[in-house]
C-alpha cells in the first residue's frame, strides 16, 4: 500500500487492529485517528509518515500495542499517552522526535515494553517509570540524554530484571544500565 492513510478508515467504528507496517505510508497520522474507539493495536512501523504523533491517540483507551517506529515523525511525545492504561507496548524509535520523555507513561502500568531509542530526546529516564511495575524492556539508547537514571528506576530494575538498553556518555549516567560505556 502507497499513499497517505484512506479516510475511509476512520469512519470503521469497530476496527480494533490496524496493522499497516512495512509499506510506503506518506504523509501525516490524521488527528481522526481517535475517532476509532475499539482500537486494539495500532502498528503504522516502517513507513515514510512525517508530521507529529497526533494527541488524540490518548483518547483511544482500548489500546494494547502503538508501534510506530521508523517513521520520519517529529515533534515531542504526547502526555496525552498516560492515559492509555491498557497499553502494553510503545515502540516509537528511528524517528525524530525531540524534547524530553513524558512523565506520564509513568503512569501507564500496564506496560511491558517501551523503545523510544534512535530519537533526539533530551534530559533523562522520568523517576515516574519507577511506578511501570510489569515492564520487562527499556529502550531508550542513541538519544542525547543527560543525568544518571533515577535510583527507583534502577531498583525497579533489580527487582523485576528487566532490561534497560541505552548508551551511557559522560553526560549520561547509569549504575544498573546495559549499553556501551555503562557499568
Amino acid at each position: 500500500m502507497s499513499g497517505e492513510l484512506p479516510v475511509a478508515i476512520y469512519e470503521l467504528s469497530n476496527l480494533d487492529d490496524l496493522s499497516l507496517d512495512f509499506n510506503v505510508l506518506t504523509g501525516t497520522i490524521p488527528t481522526e485517528i481517535g475517532t476509532l474507539p475499539n482500537l486494539i493495536g495500532l502498528s503504522l512501523s516502517h513507513n515514510t509518515l512525517e508530521g507529529t504523533i497526533p494527541s488524540e491517540i490518548g483518547q483511544i483507551t482500548t489500546l494494547w500495542l502503538i508501534t510506530l517506529s521508523s517513521n520520519d515523525l517529529t515533534g515531542t511525545i504526547p502526555t496525552e499517552l498516560g492515559t492509555l492504561s491498557n497499553l502494553n507496548v510503545l515502540s516509537l524509535s528511528r524517528n525524530i522526535l525531540e524534547g524530553t520523555i513524558p512523565s506520564e507513561i509513568g503512569q501507564i502500568t500496564t506496560l511491558t515494553l517501551i523503545n523510544i531509542s534512535l530519537n533526539d530526546l533530551t534530559q533523562n529516564i522520568p523517576i515516574e517509570f519507577a511506578m511501570l511495575s510489569n515492564l520487562e524492556e527499556l529502550y531508550v539508547d542513541q538519544n542525547p540524554l543527560s543525568g544518571e537514571v533515577p535510583l527507583e528506576v534502577c531498583q525497579l530494575r533489580a527487582e523485576n530484571n528487566f532490561d534497560i538498553r541505552t548508551v551511557c556518555s559522560p553526560e549520561f549516567t547509569c549504575d544498573c544500565c546495559l549499553g556501551p560505556g555503562c557499568n
